[in-house]
């Protein structure tokens, strides 16, 4: 229901821009099709990755249409936006933001936090440091442990491949984007 409830409520916000102040809204949706989660439940029912990504997606679209919540203009996969995904960790690490670290690539919350024009976690100030919303964030194939990362608050951009788990190509090396990325990445390509 939490899900259903932030669709609704988008839907009802777009119909009431569009019908009634006649604003042209495009909306785009970001399907997060590879993770932690998706990999691991692939992995124990034994499917692709994407043939179980795809299952999901079609009961929620289905969940949707009977809900009666428009589609949107957009839907986006993150599977079908590395290319992209890739390109906009090169521009965070060129912009000093992030760093490679045996494959993988994390994004540098204390640099970003201390250039004068950011501001980090300007919208949720209060989960800064927040270990259980990192771990989350982070995965459950993540080791909290890793040793990899020059901060703990640090978060991966991209992922190290590990065996049985998809991957794609990077220059960092073969791997896969990390949560954190994947929004920011698609909705840049498509705005």
């Amino acid at each position: 229901m939490g899900h259903a409830r932030t669709y609704v409520s988008f839907d009802i916000i777009k119909r009431i821009m569009t019908d009634y102040f006649g604003y042209n809204v495009k909306l785009v949706m970001n399907i997060t099709d590879i993770d932690d989660k998706i990999i691991r439940k692939s992995l124990e029912e034994n499917i692709p990755f994407d043939e179980l990504s795809r299952r999901y997606e079609t009961e929620f679209l289905d969940d949707m249409k009977r809900l009666n919540v428009s589609l949107p203009e957009s839907i986006t996969r993150v599977s079908e936006f590395v290319p992209e995904i890739v390109a906009f960790i090169e521009k965070i690490i060129e912009n000093g933001y992030a760093y490679e670290s045996n494959g993988s690539v994390y994004f540098d919350v204390k640099k970003y936090g201390s250039d004068p024009n950011h501001t980090y976690a300007k919208l949720e100030p209060t989960s800064v440091n927040n270990k259980e919303l990192l771990a989350e964030g982070e995965g459950v194939l993540t080791n909290s442990e890793t040793t990899e990362k020059r901060s703990e608050a640090d978060f991966a951009l991209w992922k190290k491949s590990k065996e049985n788990e998809p991957k794609w190509k990077s220059p960092w090396g073969e791997g896969r984007p990390g949560w954190h990325i994947e929004c920011s990445a698609m909705c840049s390509s498509i705005f």
